[in-house]
């Protein structure tokens, strides 16, 4: 029969993982952010733009594997039948402690690895910038830069 040609083994759960990039628009760096904070403020947000339901469906997939407050670079890891509901809500976050910011996401992938590459390539990017517009700042930003990629390749999935 049809039935026992189904195989009943267990079934591997995919994921997505979204490279988030934060922009306050009054440029100041909030050190007080940390991961499980903006899980919650992905959570609210998920659960504002589309309910109880849709943050339930995200609520156990979602997690934050990595935050750098001073580029302002996340890596959002979240189930694959959510990923754009999750790109969504980040999207049309607005407000993050009473400050104004805008979150873009950059990039999405289904590996870890590949997000690392597209991590290390914004954080490089993001501490260039930075040591454009701070006089002397090359030199900090070139070691932040080079800590930031350290922690970006030590992520596991």
């Amino acid at each position: 029969p049809l039935s026992s040609r189904v195989h009943r083994g267990m079934v591997r759960f995919k994921n997505r993982y979204l490279l988030a990039e934060f922009d306050w628009h009054d440029g100041r760096v909030d050190d007080s952010m940390t991961e499980t904070a903006l899980v919650g403020i992905i959570r609210k947000e998920m659960a504002l733009n589309f309910g109880d339901v849709g943050a339930g469906a995200a609520l156990g997939s979602t997690t934050v594997k990595y935050w750098n407050p001073t580029a302002g670079l996340a890596v959002v890891r979240c189930g694959r039948d959510v990923y754009r509901n999750v790109w969504a809500s980040m999207t049309l976050l607005r407000e993050v402690k009473g400050r104004s910011v805008a979150v873009r996401v950059r990039h999405c992938a289904s590996t870890l690895r590949s997000s690392q590459r597209a991590a290390i390539e914004r954080t490089e990017h993001r501490y260039a910038r930075v040591a454009r517009h701070v006089p002397g700042g090359e030199r900090s930003a070139a070691k932040g830069a080079a800590d930031a990629s350290r922690a970006i390749r030590a992520l596991q999935p």
